[in-house]
């Protein structure tokens, strides 16, 4: 009876998951409420959402973190192989596995899962910087690492922001592809394509590699 009973919990948390993660693809996190998700997993019960989540901010963590860990095993396999073969060459082969936009790290990920994090990323970020702090990461911090190594002697808090600076460039450009590919005509030639993709990596690469200014020294 506590199996049948665990296996019952077990499916309506996955159903409330499945829809709000529906919901917060097709609309944005904001304009999702608690009532939506309930109504929307057929559930009849008001605070099942609180119930099994504590809150709507733990469910959109728990989303993301459920994403990112499949994220981070194509991730992982990739830095293995670059270790492996003695890498990396080039920070731009670092930026590369960080940018994947392919399937290859995102096989596993529904549809609605990857709008989901491209609303994310759009509009709540600081959840993605907070995720990044759990051990699903592994692939991500293993990259930043190389890139530390690869960057000029900096102090500390600048080499941390350009960091940051870095990954903010890198989540409103992925954010922004669906919308590219939808209206190009609302975005510069070839914004959805491969082309600005190696663009954003030299981008983000002059960024990091930039010896900083005796204006920007004279703020330490």
């Amino acid at each position: 009876m506590l199996d049948e009973r665990s296996t019952r919990g077990e499916d309506t948390r996955d159903r409330i998951k499945q829809a709000a993660r529906r919901l917060f693809a097709d609309r944005g996190l904001d304009a999702v409420s608690i009532r939506d998700i309930t109504r929307e997993a057929g559930q009849k019960n008001a605070g099942s959402v609180n119930y099994y989540f504590r809150s709507k901010e733990a469910l959109i963590a728990e989303l993301i973190t459920d994403i990112a860990a499949i994220l981070e095993v194509g991730r992982n396999r990739r830095v293995d192989a670059m270790e492996a073969a003695g890498g990396p060459a080039s920070m731009g082969e670092v930026l590369d596995i960080l940018l994947d936009l392919s399937d290859r790290t995102s096989e596993g990920i529904p549809a609605d899962g990857r709008r989901f994090i491209d609303r994310v990323m759009a509009s709540h970020s600081e959840l993605l910087f907070e995720a990044i702090h759990i051990d699903l990461d592994t692939a991500t911090r293993r990259c930043v690492v190389h890139l530390r190594r690869m960057m000029p002697a900096l102090p500390e808090i600048v080499t941390g922001q350009r960091i940051r600076l870095a990954m903010l460039q890198a989540f409103a450009f992925i954010s922004s592809r669906p919308s590219a590919v939808a209206n190009p005509a609302l975005w510069p030639e070839g914004w959805g394509e491969e082309l600005a993709r190696r663009n954003l990596i030299d981008g983000i690469e002059g960024l990091l590699r930039a010896p900083m200014s005796e204006e920007t020294r004279r703020h330490l």
